[in-house]
């Protein structure tokens, strides 16, 4: 319903809203459904909180635990409060301030560290004073130019010198900045009197200033100076057939998926290209080798790469894919391979698809509701992914003693091979574990009329103790049981305790008393709890506590 009045509402200034009406309220759906999961899984962990800090005595739940809740699981500090107050516990507000503070500074770091690594504002503003930065690169790796700006830290400086790193904005430069999913060039800059600095990242934080973040690795570069550009040619050469990829496979996915796929985002690097796109389910195996095939049938077809300025209905009007959200100007750019695909697109692409060699699709999955992402490779990468994979199944034929085209089958037969003893395994650690039962509920006693059993049962799993409690507690039907034993990480410890007696004893605050004992931890509920320890020379002691506990 909100939907509808969103779309009747926006629709004229949007038309897309209205093309996708179908589909927005499809993707809104799921959302609510899965925010719903979300809030039950969420109410669990807040019960196994409260259930543990009850468990203790104690009135005050973490402030780090309330926030894991509002993080993880989207509960409003204000709710897991109102949730609380029954129980007549409080939340600490002040912890959970400082949680969400760290997390604050955390994203703002990382972000920096996203933009390249620093705040530009006050180099972007130098450089504009001097008219911002050109991009040359499309298809030149070289060009000379005059440094407009340096900086370091934010802060513009006049220079900078060996061991030194600078970000520098040049007049002129043939450095691609990180831009739409395309990662910044890498290369080397040279000034007239002979400084050599290293560029290992071009960030492009303002429409018209490029920034190349460079270490000094030779004498001193001042501001001013005309300087070579020269980028990394081999890796730009990788990006661009990563790139142009994108659009290839862009195309073949909306050929096969339908006009609904729209890009959600993209990385392009020199190994390897990420692309995310809408649509409401997994892409089969088959619909992945359709695809493949026809990205693969465009580059062999080595359809001719043209790139052209032009204003922006005038693109639209010609085809070209222009994506919801994203802003352009009034003249963008126009990226046409033959009539196969057109988009608007500011990277740095091939001349020729045939330039591209191979594309091969490495993975499939789900990034957000409504999003896939498929990953792939290219040219001399995806050669070395079929070589590893011929390798492989070499490899694998080599180890089962049998020809390549009969691995699979053979590999079938192993595992039902497999499956069966595991059957048979099972059904013996059951008749193992009956014995178990019969044994350790044969050493129950008696004192006031409640029956325990406190017991060491060593050989048995860390995650078949619960297991193995609740099948004692059961047979005796009224009673409390104690269990203990070595485990590889140390010591395995779970108390259980019938309905009818956890008045009288409770099993997380026993275990509580007990843990320490093997120093270990742990907690529960009044009818079980479980804990874990590092020290088994503990356990006679702790099972002595034990029995004193029951009486």
């Amino acid at each position: 319903r909100v939907c509808q009045s969103v779309i009747e509402t926006m629709g004229e200034a949007y038309p897309e809203l209205v093309e996708r009406g179908d589909r927005i309220g499809e993707v809104v759906r799921g959302e609510e459904e899965r925010f719903q999961l979300t809030l039950d899984r969420g109410l669990v962990h807040l019960e196994e909180a409260v259930a543990k800090l009850e468990g203790g005595g104690e009135k005050v739940l973490p402030g780090d635990v309330a926030f894991r809740l509002y993080d993880t699981y989207g509960f409003p500090l204000d709710m897991t409060e109102d949730i609380l107050r029954s129980r007549g516990i409080e939340v600490d507000r002040d912890g959970f301030e400082r949680a969400l503070a760290e997390q604050r500074e955390r994203a703002r770091e990382a972000h920096a560290e996203k933009a390249g690594g620093g705040d530009f504002t006050l180099v972007v503003a130098a450089a504009r004073e001097r008219g911002g930065s050109e991009f040359a690169g499309a298809f030149e790796t070289s060009a000379s130019s005059e440094v407009i700006a340096l900086g370091r830290g934010g802060q513009p400086i006049e220079r900078a010198s060996a061991g030194e790193e600078v970000d520098l904005v040049a007049a002129r430069t043939p450095f691609y900045g990180e831009s739409g999913g395309q990662v910044g060039d890498t290369g080397r800059i040279v000034s007239a009197r002979g400084a050599v600095l290293e560029v290992f990242d071009t960030q492009k934080p303002a429409p018209d200033v490029i920034v190349h973040r460079a270490r000094v690795v030779e004498g001193e570069i001042e501001a001013g100076e005309e300087v070579e550009l020269s980028i990394d040619a081999a890796r730009r050469e990788a990006i661009r057939l990563n790139h142009s990829s994108t659009h290839l496979l862009h195309a073949a996915l909306r050929s096969h998926l339908g006009t609904g796929v729209q890009q959600a985002g993209s990385l392009v690097d020199e190994a390897h290209l990420r692309f995310d796109f809408s649509h409401p389910r997994a892409v089969s195996d088959g619909e992945l080798a359709a695809i493949e095939d026809e990205v693969n049938e465009a580059i062999r077809a080595n359809l001719d790469v043209a790139v052209e300025e032009m204003p922006y209905d005038q693109a639209i009007a010609s085809g070209a894919l222009a994506f919801f959200g994203d802003k352009y100007g009034d003249i963008v750019r126009v990226v046409r391979m033959g009539d196969y695909s057109v988009e608007l697109c500011g990277g740095t692409h091939v001349r020729h698809t045939g330039d591209i060699g191979l594309l091969r699709l490495v993975s499939e999955s789900s990034v957000a509701a409504g999003v896939r992402r498929v990953e792939a490779v290219t040219g001399a990468g995806a050669l070395e992914r079929v070589r590893r994979r011929d390798e492989l199944l070499r490899e694998i034929s080599r180890l089962l003693k049998t020809k390549e085209e009969e691995s699979v089958d053979r590999v079938e037969r192993l595992l039902a091979a497999v499956r069966e003893l595991e059957r048979r395994i099972e059904a013996l650690e059951q008749k193992q574990s009956g014995g178990l039962v019969d044994r350790v509920v044969a050493s129950a006693r008696e004192t006031d009329g409640v029956r325990a059993v406190v017991a060491r049962v060593d050989g048995v799993e860390a995650k078949a103790m619960r297991g193995l409690s609740d099948q004692v507690r059961e047979r005796l039907g009224s009673g409390v049981v104690v269990l203990a034993a070595q485990v590889p990480s140390g010591v395995a410890l779970t108390v259980a305790v019938t309905p009818d007696l956890t008045k009288r004893f409770h099993a997380g605050k026993m275990i509580q008393e007990l843990a320490p004992l093997v120093s270990g931890r742990g907690g529960g509920k009044p009818d079980f709890a479980q804990a874990g320890g590092k020290d088994p020379a503990g356990i006679p002691a702790l099972l002595e506590r034990a029995n004193e506990l029951i009486g």
